[in-house]
């Protein structure tokens, strides 16, 4: 017997990914970070997050404290699309997709009480899918982070993130590049510069 709360979310689920491979946003995209292709804009991409907000994305030019990997898929794109949504589709939070440019949009819980935060994934060409979060609620950095592997800067928005490639069964893309080579080291300072190659020329 299938009880009516498992029915209704399997019927939900069905709906979801139904909407999203016809190409229809599940509801009005929120405006957050996704640029959609166009004649202008052939390829669809995530903007890059403000300074001063609670914000990480995979783009390449992001400071430290707010670049984030991208995730790596392990087929193709369109499998992988369908999948996240389906997967997505089945849990508690608004989710949002434009089947045309491989885009998913999920509201989560915020850290500040009653906010949300904005996922984006735009899954890519070459088993890639590029990731932004943005808290709509900008909370002030702590001053330090002490915790191994941690960053300091956005530690709440990539654990939004994480829990979702999670879910999903995405890999961060750079993650075994890490785990050989990384050299972990305590951030004491929240920075949005980028550092030029003459300061790392200092270092080497």
């Amino acid at each position: 017997m299938i009880l009516p709360a498992v029915a209704a979310r399997a019927a939900l689920a069905t709906i979801t990914l139904a909407a999203v491979q016809l190409g229809y946003p599940l509801e009005s995209v929120a405006e957050v970070g996704y640029v959609p292709s166009s004649n202008i804009e052939q390829i669809p991409r995530l903007r890059s997050c403000e300074p001063n907000t609670n914000c990480v994305s995979s783009g390449y030019l992001e400071p430290p404290n707010r670049y984030m990997s991208p995730l790596k898929t392990l087929s193709d794109k369109e499998t992988a699309y369908s999948r996240a949504v389906r997967d997505l589709s089945t849990r508690n939070n608004k989710v949002e997709g434009i089947a045309k440019d491989s885009y998913l949009h999920i509201e989560v819980p915020g850290t500040a009480p009653g906010s949300i935060d904005d996922v984006e994934l735009i899954f890519a060409d070459e088993g890639i899918v590029n990731v932004r979060c943005e808290a709509r609620v900008t909370l002030p950095p702590p001053p330090f982070c002490i915790k191994k592997n941690c960053i300091n800067g956005n530690m709440d928005q990539r654990t939004r993130v994480e829990e979702i490639s999670r879910v999903l069964g995405l890999p961060a893309a750079d993650s075994e590049r890490m785990k050989d080579t990384a050299k972990w080291t305590p951030i004491f300072f929240n920075s949005d510069r980028v550092p030029d190659m003459l300061e790392y020329d200092d270092y080497q």
